[in-house]
């Protein structure tokens, strides 16, 4: 119930306001009431007036850009995420064609010490073929060793380096029960 009325407001109502109070006119006469606040400083009715219209104007673009850094700082955040499981993909998909790389300069390697040898045996003499040298284990070689490699490192990483905001989790959660 509470997702419907918050998808109809910002579907429906919150973008008129944030279109009316955005909109250049309009920030202009509001800079311009600060004119006859001065001037007709005597006329108390025309003061309040102005000056509650000045107050309402604060209050409303103050609540539109708090509310839109909020989904702005969510949406980084599950950018910055989404960007971090790529990246963790991607330095996977690397690693593994390094291994198969590896492992295909080994059987060569191999090939060649057999050839070697069957050319020794051609020629009536004695080969020993020299052994394959094992292929390097590349998550033991990263700084954070194989720990890199495992699936909860990333949300480990984000909890120890994001700093949360109270408003923003809830928005996140959310958002991700959506």
């Amino acid at each position: 119930m509470l997702k419907r009325i918050n998808d109809f407001l910002d579907r429906y109502i919150l973008p008129w306001p944030v279109r009316y109070l955005s909109h250049r006119f309009v920030i202009l006469a509001t800079i311009a009431l600060l004119i006859p606040l001065v001037v007709y400083a005597g006329n108390q009715v025309l003061v309040l007036m102005i000056n509650s219209y000045l107050n309402t104007m604060s209050v409303a673009v103050s609540s539109i850009v708090l509310l839109y850094a909020t989904i702005s700082e969510v949406h980084q955040q599950q950018i910055a995420e989404l960007q971090e499981k790529r990246a963790q993909e991607d330095h996977t998909h690397v690693v593994e064609m390094h291994m198969l790389i590896q492992q295909s300069l080994i059987n060569q390697q191999t090939e060649i010490e057999d050839m070697k040898q069957m050319i020794a045996t051609l020629q009536g003499k004695v080969y020993t073929p020299q052994a394959a040298k094992a292929p390097v284990d590349l998550q033991n070689m990263h700084p954070r060793g194989k720990r890199r490699f495992e699936r909860q490192d990333i949300k480990e990483r984000f909890s120890k380096n994001l700093h949360r905001h109270a408003t923003t989790e809830e928005v996140s959660e959310k958002t991700i029960k959506d």
